[in-house]
C-alpha cells in the first residue's frame, strides 16, 4: 500500500460539499467528483433489515494495536477500531461536523473554551459509564503522548464540569473554531478508564491488545497478521429509527490481506464477503465483476486524500530547495497512471481536490526534464555532491513498480536514485522519526482542511517524533494555518488556505501525483454498505477515505 496515516485527527474522506450517496435499484449511479464517470452497483433490500450473521472483510494492512495514545493507527487500524469505539463526533452527509458519542459541542463566542456534552445512560462494554472524567483523562493523555500530542498540542487543558458529571470543559491555547474536526479519528475514540489506566502503567498488552470502548462489538479474538475477530455488543446505546437495538451482526472478521490482487480474488472467491482499496487496477476487476452481477461495488467520492512523493526536507539532499524542485520537474505522471492503471482526471497539484471549496491554482511545478536536469547541475555546483537519494515504499507489487519507474526517471536527468523497501510498521515509524530521504505516501483529504493541520504546521516537523512528516517548518505556513484555525468565516479561511498552497508551490515538500479513490467491494447479500445514519438519525458521510462503521451492516437472508 501506499503509506496513510490518518486516524490521530480526522477520517480522511470527502470534501465539505461531499456526495457519493445511494445508487438506483437497478445498478445506476452518479459522477464521481472528479469528473469520471463511477457507477455504483448494489441491490436494494428485499425488506427490513435481519440480524445475525458475520462480515469478513479484507484490510490492506494490520494494525499496530488499539491503544488510541500509543499506536499508530492508519486506515485498517480506524476500520477496526471502529467495532470497538465509538468516536466523539462524525460528518454528516453534507460533511458538515456532528456529535456522536457527544450530544452536543459548545463553544465560547472566542472559540477559546469548548463545552462537550456527553449523551446520559452510555457504559463501556466492562460496565463502567462514560462520564466527563473518563473523556477528560482520555483527551489529556492524548495531548501528552508523544506520538499523537501534535493533534492537542493547542489544548490548554481538559478538565470535567464540577457541576455536571456529562460535561468536558476544554480550554485552548488560541482560539480553535474548528476543534470537533479532531475528535473524529484516532483522538476522539474514548477508551474505557480501565484500558487507560493500563496505558498510563505501561502494561502494553492490556492497553494496545485488549480494547474496551462504547462500540456496537466487542473483541473477541485478534491474532496479528491473520484476523481480528469481534462479536455484537448486546448492550450497545445506539438503536435504529424502528426502535431495534444496533448492530444488526452477530460478530465481524477482519483479515488483513497486503497484496491487493490476493484481496479481489479472496472476495471473488466467496473467502471474505467485503473489501476495501484505493488500487485503480484493482477497481477496475471490482467494476467487471459487479457488471457481471457477481458482486456489489460502492465508491467513495469527493476529497479523498492524495498519492504524492513526500520529501524528508530536515536531511540531504532534500533540506535543499534545488533538489525538491529537480525531482518535481522531473515526475512525469503519464507512465504513472499507465502502470496504475489509473484515470489521468485524477492527476491533482495540490491536498485539496479541484472540487474543493479550498483548492487554489498555485502553479505547482509541472514535468520539465530539462528544467529538472538544469536544477540537478545547480544543486550539485552549490553544494559540491551529487544529488542522491532513497525512494522508499512498502513491500506490495504495485507500489514497487511506481517507486522503481520514478526512479528512472529522476536518473534519466542526472539524478542517482536507489529503491527501498521496508515492512509497512517500520516504514510508518521511519517516517514519523524522520529516517527517511523520499517516500511514496497517500495522506490527507479531511473534509475539514484544519483536521490536517497536524500534520502540516511548524510545531510537529521537528524532534525525535513528529507528525509533519515532511519536516517541513516553514513560519508563514504555519500562520495561515493558525489564521485558518481561527475563524468560522469562510473567506478568511480560503484565503488562508490559498496561502498554504502557494508556499507547497514554491518550496516543494511534496510531489503530487494524484487524488486517491477508494472502492468498498461486497458480496450479493451485504445491506447497508457504509456509515448510514448518525445517532440523530440524519443521514452520515457514507466513507471516510475506505473506512465506515459496521453498525448499521446487514446480511439478507
Amino acid at each position: 500500500m501506499r503509506m496513510r496515516l490518518t486516524g490521530i485527527v480526522v477520517g480522511l474522506a470527502v470534501a465539505v460539499a461531499a456526495c457519493g450517496g445511494s445508487t438506483s435499484d437497478d445498478g445506476t449511479g452518479d459522477s464521481g467528483a472528479t469528473g469520471t464517470t463511477s457507477v455504483d452497483v448494489t441491490i436494494a433490500p428485499g425488506g427490513d433489515p435481519t440480524p445475525g450473521g458475520r462480515v469478513v472483510m479484507g484490510l490492506e494492512a494490520e494494525n499496530s494495536g488499539f491503544d488510541a495514545t500509543n499506536d499508530r493507527w492508519a486506515i485498517s487500524g480506524v476500520m477496526q477500531a471502529l467495532t470497538i469505539y465509538d468516536p466523539l463526533s462524525a460528518y454528516d452527509a453534507d460533511g458538515e461536523i456532528q456529535p456522536y458519542l457527544a450530544q452536543a459541542f459548545e463553544p465560547s463566542p472566542d472559540f477559546r473554551t469548548w463545552t462537550i456534552v456527553l449523551r446520559p445512560g452510555i457504559r463501556f462494554t466492562n460496565g463502567e459509564a462514560l462520564d466527563a472524567k473518563a473523556v477528560a483523562d482520555f483527551l489529556s493523555a492524548i495531548a501528552a503522548s508523544p506520538l499523537t500530542g501534535g493533534a492537542l498540542k493547542n489544548m490548554a487543558s481538559a478538565e470535567p464540569d464540577p457541576a455536571d458529571p456529562l460535561k468536558v470543559i476544554v480550554r485552548m491555547k488560541a482560539p480553535w473554531a474548528q476543534f470537533p474536526t479532531v475528535l473524529v479519528g484516532q483522538a476522539g475514540m474514548v477508551p474505557a478508564p480501565e484500558q487507560l489506566a493500563a496505558a498510563k502503567a505501561g502494561d502494553k498488552e492490556k492497553a494496545s491488545r485488549q480494547p474496551i470502548g462504547t462500540g456496537p462489538f466487542v473483541l473477541e479474538e485478534w491474532i496479528p497478521d491473520n484476523r481480528f475477530v469481534a462479536t455484537r455488543n448486546p448492550d450497545y446505546w445506539r438503536t435504529d429509527e424502528r426502535g431495534n437495538r444496533l448492530p444488526y451482526l452477530d460478530a465481524v472478521e477482519f483479515r488483513p490481506i497486503i497484496e491487493v490482487d490476493a484481496r479481489v480474488a479472496a472476495l471473488k472467491a466467496g473467502d471474505i464477503t467485503m473489501m476495501h482499496t484505493s488500487s485503480q487496477r484493482a477497481i477496475r476487476q471490482l467494476r467487471e465483476e459487479a457488471a457481471q452481477g457477481r458482486i456489489q461495488i460502492v465508491e467513495d467520492r469527493g476529497e479523498n486524500e492524495e498519492t504524492f512523493i513526500m520529501l524528508n526536507t530536515s536531511v540531504p539532499p532534500f533540506d535543499n530547495v534545488l533538489a525538491r524542485r529537480a525531482v518535481a520537474h522531473a515526475t512525469d505522471t503519464g507512465p504513472y497512471f499507465a502502470v496504475t492503471q489509473g484515470d489521468p482526471a485524477l492527476a491533482t497539484d495540490s491536498a485539496f481536490g479541484k472540487d474543493s471549496p479550498y483548492y487554489f491554482d498555485s502553479d505547482f511545478p509541472t514535468y520539465d526534464p530539462e528544467r529538472a536536469a538544469e536544477l540537478v547541475r545547480q544543486y550539485e555546483a552549490e553544494t559540491g555532491r551529487p544529488l542522491a537519494f532513497e525512494l522508499g515504499t512498502t513491500p506490495v507489487t504495485e507500489n514497487e513498480q511506481i517507486v522503481t519507474l520514478f526512479a528512472e526517471q529522476y536518473k534519466a536527468v542526472g539524478m542517482d536514485v536507489t529503491v527501498k523497501t521496508t515492512e509497512q510498521g517500520q516504514f510508518i515509524v521511519d517516517a514519523a522519526t524522520g529516517q527517511y530521504q523520499a517516500n511514496l505516501w497517500r495522506q490527507f483529504g479531511s473534509p475539514d482542511p484544519d483536521g490536517d493541520y497536524v500534520w502540516w504546521n511548524k510545531d510537529n516537523a521537528t524532534g525525535p517524533l513528529t507528525l509533519n512528516f515532511a519536516r517541513f517548518a516553514n513560519d508563514e505556513l504555519t500562520a495561515a494555518l493558525d489564521t485558518a484555525r481561527a475563524s468560522d468565516d469562510p473567506e478568511v479561511r480560503k484565503e488562508a488556505y490559498a496561502t498554504v498552497q502557494r508556499i507547497w508551490a514554491d518550496q516543494v515538500p511534496y510531489v503530487w501525483l494524484n487524488t486517491t479513490t477508494w472502492m468498498i467491494g461486497a458480496a450479493n447479500d451485504i445491506r447497508n454498505i457504509g456509515n448510514v445514519t448518525l445517532p440523530d438519525g440524519q443521514p452520515s458521510l457514507p466513507f471516510q477515505a475506505g473506512s465506515f462503521r459496521l453498525t448499521q451492516t446487514w446480511i439478507e437472508r
